[in-house]
């Protein structure tokens, strides 16, 4: 038995035959050794606990049975020429530290294996300093939600006469800037631009786009694109108009525009058609859900 002991007695070290599991809600060692010509045979340290992590090589050590490889694989793996190179890392007992260069190497080695697959991050916390972030701060239009003003005004609107282009009739919507019906939070993206405003759809010619009643944003100056749904500020004939008074509108989806004139379309009869750029003041775009996410 004391000839037995004295081979057993360095057997942590042989990380090759330790075994790790959960017990419980903590980690358990088992260690078996060679003994002469008999493999496998229980040692005197089987079931020795700790606590996870509670030092750096039965970290490793678990990482080493969740991949399932041999030392000599893992010195293979990571490019050392023996073993013994890497055996020190892998008995329970040892503190550390690890070295970035010997993280790198464990991070070829182990990355990638096991259930769940071992990761990058797993083994290079190890060394006690957390791989440095390539993340940038970036800087979004608008402001956060903290700073949401709740100075957007809402205009009033009302149902206008009809406009007849090429025999039939156009509905119009009747927008007076100069009546402030509320003031709403703005959306973030409109924090910073001054001219965004909100309006109540009126009437169903763009059904099913904008039901009678809906609320909207709408920004002045932004980019127009075609398939953009807009506000179309007419300009009333023979008068000095500088789009601030109460006028008629035209609220539709922009197909096309020219020097010569703008093609919109309504869903409610369907109709596209053209106005003149001489009746056009000015064109607002109604905002859309992913501008306003």
């Amino acid at each position: 038995m004391a000839e037995l002991a004295s081979q057993t007695a360095n057997a942590a070290a042989l990380a090759d035959d330790v075994s790790m599991g959960l017990h419980g809600d903590v980690f358990v060692r088992r260690v078996r050794t060679s003994v002469k010509r008999l493999d496998n045979v229980p040692g005197i340290c089987d079931d020795a606990y700790m606590t996870p992590n509670e030092k750096l090589g039965a970290s490793l050590l678990s990482l080493k049975v969740r991949a399932g490889l041999s030392l000599d694989d893992i010195a293979r793996r990571g490019g050392y020429s023996r073993r013994s190179s890497v055996q020190a890392y892998f008995n329970p007992q040892y503190e550390g530290p690890l070295s970035q260069k010997a993280a790198a190497k464990l991070v070829k080695a182990l990355t990638g294996l096991g259930n769940p697959p071992i990761t990058e991050e797993e083994i290079l916390t190890l060394t006690g300093e957390l791989p440095v972030s390539n993340a940038r701060p970036i800087k979004f239009e608008g402001a956060s939600l903290e700073q949401v003003r709740n100075d957007l005004p809402v205009y009033g609107t009302a149902l206008g006469a009809e406009r007849v282009v090429d025999g039939e009739a156009i509905e119009q919507t009747t927008l007076n800037s100069g009546e402030v019906l509320e003031y709403r939070k703005r959306p973030t993206i409109s924090n910073g631009v001054e001219r965004c405003y909100g309006l109540y759809i009126q009437g169903d010619s763009m059904y099913p786009a904008h039901r009678d009643g809906a609320f909207k944003f709408v920004q002045r100056g932004a980019p127009l694109r075609v398939g953009d749904d807009v506000v179309v500020y007419l300009r009333p004939l023979g008068e000095d108009d500088d789009g601030e008074a109460a006028r008629l509108v035209l609220i539709k989806r922009l197909v096309r525009r020219t020097a010569q004139y703008v093609e919109l379309e309504q869903f409610r009869p369907a109709k596209t058609f053209r106005i003149a750029q001489s009746d056009v003041l000015r064109i607002d775009r109604v905002l859309t859900e992913d501008d306003l996410a």
